[in-house]
C-alpha cells in the first residue's frame, strides 16, 4: 500500500498484514509517523493545464458552430462581389444543407427562416435577375439573421450586467 511522508515528500511502498499496521506507519527515512490516510498530492498545474485545453478545444468548436452561418454569409456577399459563382453556389448549399438538417433534427432556434429564406432568394432573384442574386438573398437573410442574435444577446448580457449592479 502506497503512502505518502509529509517530511520527506516522497512515496512509500508498506506491506500491510492488519488493520493495525495503518495506525504504526512509519517513514523509513526520516522515522517520522505517517498518516494512516496520506496520499501524494496530485500535481493541480498539469490537472488544470489539460482541463483547461480541453474546455479550450470545445470553446473554439461551439464557437465555430456559433460563427459557422455569418462565416458562409461573409465569404459568399465576396464571392458574388469577385464573381466567384463556385463558390457562391457551394457555400450557399453547404448553408442551407446544414440549415435543413437542423430542421429535420430540431435543432434550430431559427425556424422562421422557413418563411424568411424563400423570401429572401425571391427577392435577390428579382432585383438581380440571376441565380447568383438568389443565392445572394439567401445568404443575406442568414446574416441578417446573425447579427440580429447577436444584438439580442448583447442587450441580454448588458441587461444582466445592470441587474447584477
Amino acid at each position: 500500500m502506497n503512502r505518502y511522508c509529509t517530511n520527506c515528500k516522497k512515496e512509500f511502498d508498506f506491506s500491510i498484514k492488519s488493520m493495525t499496521d495503518l495506525d504504526n506507519l512509519v517513514c523509513p527515512i526520516c522515522h517520522a509517523p505517517i498518516d494512516k490516510n496520506s496520499r501524494k498530492p496530485v500535481d493541480q498545474y498539469e490537472t488544470t493545464r489539460t482541463e483547461e485545453a480541453i474546455g479550450r478545444g470545445f470553446a473554439a468548436v461551439f464557437r465555430f458552430f456559433y460563427l459557422f452561418y455569418l462565416i458562409c454569409a461573409i465569404a459568399s456577399i465576396l464571392a458574388f462581389i469577385f464573381r466567384v459563382d463556385s463558390l457562391l453556389y457551394t457555400l450557399t448549399a453547404i448553408a442551407l444543407g446544414t440549415y435543413i438538417l437542423q430542421i429535420i433534427f430540431r435543432v434550430t432556434n431559427f425556424r422562421s427562416g422557413i418563411f424568411f429564406l424563400p423570401l429572401g432568394a425571391a427577392l435577390g432573384f428579382l432585383v438581380l435577375k440571376t441565380p447568383q442574386g438568389a443565392c445572394l438573398g439567401v445568404m443575406t437573410v442568414f446574416m441578417i439573421r446573425h447579427l440580429i442574435r447577436d444584438l439580442f444577446w448583447k442587450l441580454i448580457s448588458k441587461l444582466f450586467r445592470l441587474g447584477n449592479n
